[in-house]
């Protein structure tokens, strides 16, 4: 569809905006080299972003202290704010923060799954509103990323971890907080966007973002775009069917049908390690999470049957990316998990055992850890910046 001249105009703003975030401060000559725009552009550009209070002019000093201080650009993080939810079966996160990201008020609150979700949701983002000073004049946009899933119309929260839920989070916001721009997605793609477009990753093509939770979630970059921008869309590899891997998977996927047994997600999904825990490592443990993180001191301490489960896991992981790295022609491949507390036995144990067969297709590939941890705030900032640099969010603000 052909752009109108209005919309190319914000999205030049967005573009602008987008390489002045990139860089703690960038003169007006670099702008112009890096976006190809012309320098009399720039100008205006420059000056509506201003007149927006979305950047500012700052100086820098020259190094020998003689002649005109060099006048650059930066975000102006002060002026704008952005509000951002992380809500998952424990509880919502609640954040005011800076246009940069930076934090500026935070508070937890706790959740019921069952019938009176809406209520708890409602009730804790309508406290933080009241006691943390929440200036609507100065609010962009709210962003709720949830550890779940989500219908199709992005309105309702349809499961948190592995618990079903029907919680309207749409309606409660927009009831709470008029006339603002609200984004809600699940938090794997929102972490993908995050470390596709503000990462450490962006100068690399070929990636495989790889999510092992309580969900196994993947996607790919390939050639620089993601294969899978939209949630409903995503690499499905929860049902891919695994070779049998010995004791360990017999005992995560027990009681399960032939077929269903040998799925990926009931081979090394949360759920199904729970069940080689609690099996292998005998405790009296509370919660899933609990006995992930014993599982991980366990296994730094070498503990044979932490060890064992490992090397389970490390055995479907190989397998499985290992077609994925030749499909593909992978360069990284980035990992998001709880199971990053033993990311260097999980990274080892998976380059031994796929090395040998890729060295002979002449193929490396490098392993590395989100930058970003699961509970970060700039996950659901992501959002709000992405719709920022289209120009569609500074459409609310400046009027050309």
């Amino acid at each position: 569809m052909k752009i109108s001249s209005t919309e190319e105009k914000y999205h030049h703003l967005g573009r602008v905006y987008q390489l002045i975030d990139q860089f703690e401060l960038i003169s007006r000559r670099d702008i112009a080299k890096l976006s190809g725009y012309a320098p009399a552009s720039i100008t205006g550009i420059t000056k509506k972003l201003i007149d927006g209070k979305f950047i500012l002019e700052r100086t820098a000093q020259n190094i020998m202290g003689r002649g005109r201080p060099a006048v650059g650009l930066s975000v102006s993080s002060f002026h704008w704010q952005l509000l951002c939810l992380i809500i998952s079966a424990k509880g919502i996160a609640i954040s005011l923060c800076e246009l940069s990201g930076e934090i500026i008020y935070q508070h937890n609150y706790p959740i019921s799954l069952g019938s009176t979700i809406d209520n708890d949701v409602e009730n804790a983002i309508n406290h933080f509103l009241s006691h943390y000073s929440v200036e609507n004049r100065k609010l962009i946009a709210i962003s709720a990323s949830i550890k779940g899933k989500i219908d199709k119309l992005k309105s309702v929260i349809t499961q948190l971890d592995n618990e079903q839920v029907d919680c309207h989070i749409f309606h409660i916001i927009s009831k709470l907080i008029s006339h603002k721009s609200i984004f809600i997605n699940e938090h794997f793609q929102l972490w993908l966007l995050a470390e596709s477009m503000l990462g450490s990753l962006l100068r690399y093509d070929n990636v495989i973002f790889l999510q092992l939770d309580e969900f196994i979630n993947l996607s790919v970059l390939l050639r620089g775009e993601l294969l899978h921008r939209d949630e409903h869309k995503r690499m499905n590899i929860d049902r891919m069917l695994m070779p049998k891997m010995g004791e360990v998977g017999e005992i995560t996927s027990r009681n399960l049908d032939d077929i269903s047994r040998y799925q990926l997600i009931n081979q090394i999904g949360f759920s199904a390690l729970e069940k080689a825990i609690d099996y292998y490592l005998p405790n009296s443990l509370p919660d899933l999470n609990s006995k992930i993180i014993w599982f991980c001191e366990l296994a730094v301490k070498e503990d044979t049957r932490a060890l064992m489960i490992l090397k389970h896991i490390t055995n479907n992981l190989a397998y499985m990316l290992h077609n994925l790295i030749s499909i593909f022609s992978i360069e990284k491949i980035m990992l998001c998990s709880p199971l990053v507390n033993i990311h260097k036995s999980l990274f080892d144990k998976i380059k031994e055992n796929i090395t040998t067969q890729l060295s002979r297709d002449g193929i490396t590939v490098d392993f590395v850890t989100s930058q970003y941890t699961r509970d970060s705030f700039m996950i659901p900032v992501s959002a709000i910046k992405s719709a920022i640099y289209t120009g569609n969010l500074i459409q609310n603000i400046i009027q050309l």
